[in-house]
């Protein structure tokens, strides 16, 4: 590989070389270019997602546009960009990592330099295509975590290309700080003189005979500081494609959950603020992987457990009734007769989790000694980790049950808990284990999701990857792999573990495992996968799933010729008392145990038939009925604005409120109207995959800001999987239930061949349905009568 060298603009005409420029492609077509310079953007070849190293791009992508370029692996090459050279240091540092032969120049200035002093043009360069063959990584500049640790000990000298104030706030331990930007002319923008960055170098302790190892947080900056030391004649120059933020997080001890849970027992009794200081830097994250949320109300917290498949013990649920009730409590300020809820609640989650709210850290210590001996953990309850895995609520009952998925949700759950490696993911990881024939634990919106299948005369899981919600849905790509059961862990860590080489902590807001699914699509994802995986994959099975699950609630029969009892409980909230009450009932009638449901419902598995009769008279199901209206049977809500920073509304009353009022005035031949109900974006009420979903919004009016709902219809899982299509936005929040109402009306007037109202919403115009749920001054009758128009249209 030849050194990077600077060539100022005057020279360029003189080389014999491909001028490559790197900024966006409107700026180059619009704007003008050097002359034969061909564009190779930066958001290609600078990819925190790709299967090389950090940022570095697949090997073949770079070949390809290389080769499109006309450049061949001995051709010079010249690089340039309007940022200083920043960018195209960044290009030629690539080509350098990938053993590209011919010399690399980089212009010394930008593109503005260039065109204040020769000529620029717009013509597009006749180039003629070559085969690139790409080369394999030269190691010997790349540095990984070992060689950062062994410079940070030894005699190589670490070199933070950041700027000051975010070297203050974290960096290596035993790092200089050396902003890029030093080397630069600020009146000129050109590079500074020999003698300048001389001695600069010098007074930071970079010496051409000592190694050094270079970083930042996006390999962007690092790499003009290569170039320049490389001009420079220093000889020993790597540098290190991880974030600072990735090594960080994956090697210290401080995101080590035991850690953390030690440290938060020792300082609680103190306050969050001792808390948060003893576990420094990242607190608010560190404090989600024992289960501690900040909530909105400062000085209190969500409190969240984790239970794998919803499976609970009696006792295991009659310790979370009793933390509802002791600890869950609204402050004496508060009366709890003006909250809808009171206090002393739990929350079921669409994971199957459950949650607490108006936790104080003081206390903190004292409920783990009430759920630590009941077996149940707060570990990896959030954060960026393996989440509470799910599966089938039924599992080991169900009459259309393949295999016993329980076991398999233990054994992950059993893996990951509290492991130090994978604490801390670039992102969460969330897995659905399903072994019935209906997928009910929703494999479609999972990073892994693995569904019955059969190989010849062996039973086991066809997997698929990518699936998850928020602002950018997606339903979970098929695999074409096999696995058998006790093959499921290894396949989940080698996932996390391809997840932790190929992830990122940088751009949160597009690095969950589906949009690397996304990018490199199923069959390059599968490859990669196969490289973590200690075992040969197989195609897949027969795929077993055959119909849909949409919830448990009601008495249905068992494979045994006893019955599972599911209960409503509307938008997921319920008292502590009465959910110790449950446990009493899972004793007295079934099997001691109670099963959560990612519908926030719960169910009582092993009734027999002659304890029914007793069971529905009991008082708990007149609240909690396993017959609802069809409208509390199916809403689903997120926290909402009460407890949650990004909501812009309140969910959960609101719904509740809302479903018993439908429940009353709608008359719809269906048990179950999915409503789901999202404060926000983020999606934690799944409004995509139901009939009915709203998010929260604002609208502008001329009395200034209200609330509203975006109006989403027609989702569903399972078999031919469909997001919901947000028809109606910004509806005045108050006027969605009769939305709701003439939306039914045209259900029930002209869905005849529509057995689910799902169907008719994906069957509909869009806009029609739309007109529908806008608000009318006139009644749901009507409104369908007209084909939901109004006279104001």
């Amino acid at each position: 590989m030849s050194a990077i060298e600077f060539i100022p603009p005057a020279a360029l005409g003189d080389r014999d070389a491909a001028i490559v420029d790197v900024r966006e492609a409107a700026a180059y077509t619009d704007l003008g270019h050097v002359p034969g310079a061909a564009n190779i953007p930066v958001d290609r070849f600078r990819d925190p997602t790709g299967i090389a190293r950090g940022m570095l791009p697949d090997p073949t992508d770079l070949a390809t546009w290389l080769g499109e370029a006309g450049i061949s692996p001995t051709d010079p090459v010249i690089a340039y960009d309007d940022d200083c050279g920043v960018y195209a240091a960044r290009f030629l540092a690539t080509l350098a990592a990938f053993g590209h032969d011919g010399d690399l120049y980089l212009l010394d200035g930008d593109y503005s330099v260039y065109e204040r002093e020769a000529d620029v043009t717009v013509e597009q360069p006749d180039v003629e295509p070559v085969e690139y063959e790409p080369d394999d990584l030269d190691e010997t500049l790349l540095a990984d975590r070992e060689d950062v640790e062994a410079a940070v000990d030894g005699e190589a000298i670490v070199v933070d290309t950041r700027t000051e104030p975010e070297f203050e706030q974290a960096h290596i331990p035993g790092a200089v700080q050396l902003d890029w930007k030093v080397f630069v002319d600020d009146e000129t923008g050109r590079r500074r003189s020999v003698e300048a960055i001389g001695s600069t170098l010098a007074e930071h302790g970079l010496e051409p005979d000592r190694p050094v190892v270079l970083y930042c947080n996006t390999a962007r900056r690092l790499s003009y500081v290569f170039a320049v030391l490389e001009d420079l004649g220093y000889g020993d120059v790597r540098f290190y494609e991880g974030s600072l933020e990735d090594w960080l997080r994956t090697e210290t001890d401080d995101w080590d959950p035991a850690e953390i849970k030690r440290r938060v027992r020792e300082h609680a009794n103190q306050g969050p603020a001792a808390v948060k200081e003893a576990l420094g830097e990242d607190a608010a994250a560190k404090l989600k992987l024992v289960g501690l949320y900040g909530q909105k109300q400062s000085g209190y917290f969500m409190f969240r457990t984790k239970i794998p498949g919803g499976v609970l013990t009696a006792d295991a649920a009659r310790a979370l009734g009793t933390v509802a009730e002791e600890y869950a409590t609204l402050p004496e300020e508060r009366d709890p007769k003006r909250s809808p809820f009171g206090d002393g609640y739990l929350d079921v989650t669409t994971r199957q989790d459950v949650q607490f709210h108006w936790i104080r850290m003081a206390d903190v210590p004292e409920i783990w000694e009430l759920l630590d001996p009941a077996g149940v953990s707060t570990f990896q309850t959030g954060g960026n980790s393996v989440r509470n895995v799910v599966s089938c609520p039924a599992a080991g009952v169900a009459d259309d049950e393949v295999l016993d998925a329980r076991p398999v949700a233990e054994a992950i759950t059993e893996a990951f808990l509290a492991d130090r490696r994978y604490a801390n993911l670039p992102r969460k990881l969330k897995v659905s284990v399903n072994g019935c024939r209906g997928a009910c634990a929703q494999p479609e919106i999972n990073d892994l999701g693995f569904t019955p299948a059969r190989k010849g005369d062996r039973v086991g899981f066809n997997l698929a990857a990518g699936g998850g919600l928020s602002d950018s849905p997606r339903v979970a790509s098929d695999l074409d792999v096999f696995v058998e059961r006790d093959q499921v862990v290894d396949v989940v860590r080698a996932t996390a573990d391809l997840f932790i080489e190929h992830g990122s902590y940088l751009d949160t807001a597009v690095n969950r495992l589906r949009f690397l699914v996304e990018e490199w699509g199923a069959e390059q994802f599968r490859e990669e996968l196969q490289r973590f995986a200690p075992f040969e994959f197989e195609s897949a099975g027969e795929d077993l799933v055959t119909h849909h699950h949409p919830d448990h609630v009601g008495v249905h029969e068992q494979a045994d010729g006893d019955n599972y009892v599911g209960l409503s409980i509307p938008v997921g909230r319920i008292d502590g008392t009465d959910f110790r009450g449950m446990a009493d009932l899972a004793e007295s009638y079934g099997n001691g145990e109670i099963r959560l449901t990612t519908q926030q419902n719960l169910l009582l598995p092993d009734v027999a038939d002659g304890d029914l009769d007793d069971l529905r008279a009991e008082p708990l199901l007149d609240e909690y009925s396993p017959d609802p209206g069809p409208f509390t049977r199916g809403v689903v809500t997120c926290t909402g604005r009460e407890f949650c920073n990004y909501a812009l509304v309140e969910t959960k009353a609101r719904a509740k409120r809302w479903a018993a009022e439908l429940d009353e005035r709608v008359d719809i031949d269906q048990d179950r109207v999915g409503l789901r109900f999202s404060g926000c974006t983020a999606s934690c009420a799944q409004p995509q995959i139901d009939d009915i979903g709203l998010r929260g919004e604002t609208r502008q009016t001329d009395d200034g800001v209200e609330s509203a709902v975006d109006i989403a219809v027609g989702g569903k899982l399972n078999v031919d999987p469909q997001f919901a299509t947000w028809i109606a936005p910004r509806v005045p929040i108050e006027s969605a239930p009769d939305a709701i109402e003439r939306l039914v009306a045209v259900f029930e007037r002209e869905g005849r061949d529509c057995e689910q109202l799902h169907e008719l919403c994906r069957l509909a115009d869009d806009d029609r349905l739309a007109e529908v749920l806008h608000p009318a001054a006139i009644d749901p009758v009507e409104a369908a009568a007209n084909g939901g128009r109004t006279d104001a249209d």
